[in-house]
């Protein structure tokens, strides 16, 4: 934490910093002007390029590699043999590895700079609109909130700063704040921000008063606060404001960033390079005839049970054609140029026999030149408009159930409420799967998997489906029995050949326990506050 505390603690040109979205670094080093916190929030102008940052390179870190090693792997979507995160797969992953560090610097580093706005922005500023001022804090609140709500699903204790010059003389010795109290805090953001931010504005690619709500929705589902978690949900909803998409595969093209389906996305230009553009394609694309860039490492592989999943619902191949790509498929929007790309019959992305097609979108000229590489101009979702009408579904199945905090709704426990049914079919039927007179609890689990695969989100539900509990310490906060029976019965193994018309698949069972469904605090953090690795300490509220 003291890296954190200290990039505010210099910090004097927050708003330009944000509208260029600089490098944290720039924290380490004085001013190169005349410019200061001071005097730099004067004009309309200057409030509203205040937050634009906030949602581009600060989340390099997490959306690189981190994020997806996490979520995919660990949840049994993903395989790899890459030896820089393949740890991740079988939850062995040490405090010392890079991505470890890179989830938790990334994200209090997007902290640190909403810090640095709330804490320097005046409440009331001459001569701009106070609704913008406003706006700009409510913005800041929402991301430090999203920050904090990867952080404590990741990590479990966290360190909760909201004023880092309060802590300046004591950055070595921050203590862990528990689960808890790190979701009120939470909640108290996105409460303000609901308040506060615009409404109608997600559009533009920053999140509003509906983004607000959209997030509260899912943090309460996470606290099985249900009626409330139905009341948000019901509130973006009934705004009218977002909707979906006709076309599931639309989503994941760069052209339809900030869609009428995103509620909140990390956003992306692919014209600054490495730190500013989406480097997930470079990584998981099959090939450079896809990227036409030179990347397309194809270190990510769609394991066999992910595969499984989308044959198992029936009929589900409009989801599995713009998830992941398996021999024969044919999209004409990657290679357009040349006619299309075809995935080859002997594909095989990390004996896989698939490879990623979401978040893969093509060469520049597929992307209008909004494609460079390792930087690609797509957005990164962090919410959007199907995980709320799936939050309302099980909002309602959770109360139906009686699940109280802690517990857990049971895998079969049922419902055929007609409002639920009405959201949970949505999206179904948007992808072309039947609808359903009744769903349980499995049902919708798996539904989420298919409709949010390779989004960063999976491991996540996997991590909630035992129930939230309030209070623990930093390495046993719950107890996973169900989400550890879950992935027990994956098949994470790999076919024998890529040539093979028949390959055999060598079978792989993994069984974690329940220390490994939280990441370890980097040893480059633990080693300069120890108190990080200790038990944490109530948050005093302001």
């Amino acid at each position: 934490m003291k890296r954190h505390i200290k990039y505010i603690t210099g910090l004097a040109l927050v708003a330009s910093v944000l509208a260029a979205g600089c490098k944290k670094d720039f924290f380490n080093r004085p001013p190169q002007s005349q410019v200061t916190v001071g005097n730099y929030y004067q004009t309309t102008a200057q409030v509203q390029a205040a937050t634009n940052g906030l949602y581009g390179s600060l989340w390099f870190g997490w959306n690189n590699k981190a994020g997806w090693a996490l979520t995919e792997l660990s949840s049994g979507n993903g395989f790899t043999y890459s030896s820089d995160v393949n740890a991740f797969f079988n939850w062995s992953v040490p405090n010392g590895n890079p991505e470890v560090l890179a989830a938790w610097d990334s994200p209090f580093t997007v902290v640190a700079q909403c810090n640095g706005l709330i804490t320097n922005m005046a409440a009331t500023i001459p001569g701009v609109p106070q609704s913008m001022v406003n706006n700009a804090l409510g913005e800041a609140h929402l991301m430090r909130a999203v920050a904090y709500f990867y952080l404590v699903r990741v990590f479990g204790n966290v360190p909760i700063v909201e004023n880092p010059l309060q802590e300046v003389n004591n950055s070595d010795a921050v203590p862990t704040n528990p689960i808890s109290d790190v979701y009120t805090f939470i909640i108290k953001d996105l409460k303000y921000a609901e308040a506060n931010c615009s409404v109608g504005t997600a559009k533009t690619g920053h999140g509003d008063s509906g983004s607000a709500s959209a997030m509260l929705a899912k943090v309460y589902l996470y606290m099985q606060d249900y009626v409330n978690a139905q009341k948000e949900a019901e509130k973006v909803i009934n705004s009218g404001e977002f909707a979906l998409l006709p076309t599931y595969e639309n989503l994941f093209q760069t052209a339809n960033n900030n869609n009428k389906e995103s509620i909140l996305a990390m956003q992306w230009i692919s014209t600054a390079g490495y730190d500013y553009g989406n480097s997930i394609q470079a990584s998981w694309a099959y090939n450079s005839t896809i990227t036409g860039t030179g990347d397309g490492y194809a270190v990510f592989g769609p394991t066999i049970d992910l595969q499984n999943a989308f044959k198992a619902e029936g009929g589900d191949t409009i989801r599995r054609h713009a998830t992941i790509m398996v021999p024969g498929s044919f999209y004409p929007d990657l290679d357009a140029a040349a006619g299309g790309y075809r995935f080859p019959v002997n594909g095989s992305a990390q004996n896989q026999n698939a490879a990623a097609k979401k978040y893969v979108v093509g060469t520049p000229a597929d992307n209008g030149g909004k494609s460079a590489a390792q930087a690609a101009g797509n957005n990164t979702y962090i919410e959007r408009f199907a995980d709320v009408l799936l939050i309302e579904a099980e909002a309602i199945l959770g109360q139906e159930s009686g699940a109280t905090a802690g517990t857990g709704i049971p895998l079969t426990a049922s419902t055929s409420n007609a409002t639920a049914l009405t959201y949970f079919n949505m999206v179904r039927q948007r992808v072309g799967v039947p609808a359903v007179t009744s769903f349980t609890y499995a049902d919708l689990l798996r539904e989420r998997r298919l409709e949010f695969a390779l989004e960063q989100d999976y491991w996540f539900d996997l991590c909630r489906i035992d129930g939230y509990q309030q209070e623990g310490s930093a390495t046993f906060p719950t107890h996973h029995p169900t989400a550890i029976s879950i992935i027990s019965q994956q098949e994470r193994g790999t076919y024998s050949t890529t040539a093979d018309n028949n390959p055999v698949i060598y079978s792989q069972h993994l069984t974690p326990v329940d220390a490994n469904f939280f990441l370890p605090v980097p040893v480059l953090e633990s080693a300069a506050d120890p108190n990080l690795i200790k038990a944490p300490v109530k948050y005093v509220f302001k």
